[in-house]
């Protein structure tokens, strides 16, 4: 299974050779493991042993030096989450769901009365052509 970050918008993937790390949601320690999946800001995300962050999402302070390599401390909580990543997959569905079989034109008499989906969406725009021939 390819470890890739779970956070939203990140498309970090691990690659061999690559300067980026990851490390996994600290499962045994609840109470940390709660500040990086509040942290994370997922609504109803659940980690798993396998669920990680790559270090892009640690500041610096984050890390300690061990004869020349870098460790994360294990108090460490992610706290760089760009709002300018793209809508994570959850987002995208909600959004679809919102648009899903309605016709919302910016201007609503314009709508031509085979594009309504129901009968009374119909008579609605039929009643407000003759409102405004009648006018």
């Amino acid at each position: 299974m390819p470890v890739s970050c779970a956070a939203v918008g990140c498309t970090n993937r691990f690659i061999k050779g690559s300067e980026i790390r990851f490390y996994r949601f600290p499962v045994s320690k609840p109470q940390l493991a709660s500040q990086w999946v509040q942290s994370l800001g997922r609504k109803g995300f659940i980690p798993t042993p396998n669920s990680c962050l790559c270090s892009e999402h640690f500041e610096q302070d984050c890390f300690r030096d061990y004869n020349g390599r870098q460790f994360l401390r294990e108090d460490a909580v992610p706290t760089i989450f760009t709002a300018s990543q793209s809508p994570g997959p959850d987002t995208l569905k909600i959004e679809l769901r919102k648009n899903r079989g309605a016709v919302a034109p910016k201007d609503a008499s314009k709508v031509q009365a085979s594009q309504l989906s129901t009968v009374s969406e119909k008579e609605k725009a039929k009643e407000r052509e003759r409102a405004k021939l009648g006018s």
